[in-house]
């Protein structure tokens, strides 16, 4: 008996937050960091793309093969304080961590509460808002290396993340569960800095619409200076601009959503018509923030 459910030519709509109606002939449910680890061995052969909440993440095939394997982490979410610090595995969720935070009297996670991803995609690509970012609070990352078959504790050093990118992206590895710093903090002060986060980004961020966050990274000019994407996009009319079921949102054109029925080349097309225009009128090249599953 394995520890973990697989679904054959099913949908992955549910596991993707832009909520793209693509199917994949093998998906597996891990129920376990056990289980997680027995589909990693199991599946070697094939490529495997590891979903968490699905956010951040982009679909370029309407179906994948059995040469792909998709491993859900939904179920992998436990979360405990152990040793003055918060272990948390791969698939916890930012906001359950924020709340956990909260509870306990950790201070620090209140940027995490509206955040829609794991912890597993937040070393990844090293989520934040404001000025915070998960980097500031890793111990360690326990992750299983599929080259050397075994599982091992990365205790990263002051190179080892940076914007919106971790060395996570260029090791053999599948991240499994971390150690976060536990420092003290108060209920109510928390309580209250995780409000006024929420409030700010649902003023401000799409939430009538499915989208994955973010499309592109912060760009910088020739001379270094950090730009805004949704003002490069408002220079160049994309506010509001549609292909098919994908539009730039109206109400915060750093965000592309999906406004019932877009399909995977809605998104692409919609993206490349971004691209290119930022790139003709600013001479600013555009880079997503977001995961592409080729």
């Amino acid at each position: 008996m394995t520890n973990y459910f697989v679904m054959k030519n099913a949908s992955l709509k549910r596991y993707n937050t832009l909520r793209l109606d693509v199917t994949a002939e093998d998906i597996v449910i891990a129920y376990s960091i056990k289980g997680m680890v027995e589909a990693l061995r199991n599946y070697a052969d094939r490529k495997i793309v590891v979903i968490g909440n699905g956010s951040n993440m982009l679909f370029t095939k309407e179906h994948y093969g059995s040469d792909t394997v998709f491993i859900v982490t939904s179920l992998i979410g436990d979360m405990e304080v152990i040793d003055g610090e918060i272990v948390a595995e791969a698939g916890a969720r930012l906001n359950r961590l924020a709340w956990f935070s909260c509870e306990q009297s950790i201070g620090g996670y209140e940027f995490c509460e509206d955040i829609p991803g794991t912890i597993g995609g937040a070393l990844i690509m090293n989520a934040g808002q404001w000025q915070y970012s998960i980097s500031q609070y890793v111990n360690w990352i326990e992750v299983y290396n599929y080259e050397t078959d075994t599982i091992d504790r990365i205790v990263p050093d002051e190179d080892f993340f940076a914007y919106r990118y971790s060395r996570i992206n260029e090791m053999p590895v599948f991240i499994l569960r971390a150690g976060l710093k536990a420092e003290p903090g108060n209920y109510n002060d928390a309580l209250e800095k995780m409000l006024y986060y929420r409030h700010e980004r649902y003023v401000k961020q799409p939430r009538n619409y499915a989208n994955a966050g973010s499309v592109f990274k912060r760009p910088k000019d020739k001379e270094g200076n950090s730009l805004f994407v949704w003002k490069l996009f408002d220079g160049v009319n994309l506010r509001g601009y549609r292909h098919g079921g994908a539009m730039v949102s109206e109400k915060h054109p750093g965000f592309i959503v999906n406004t019932g029925n877009a399909t995977v080349k809605d998104m692409i097309e919609i993206i490349q018509e971004c691209i290119s225009r930022v790139k003709n009128e600013y001479d600013v090249d555009l880079e997503l923030e977001w995961r592409v599953i080729k």
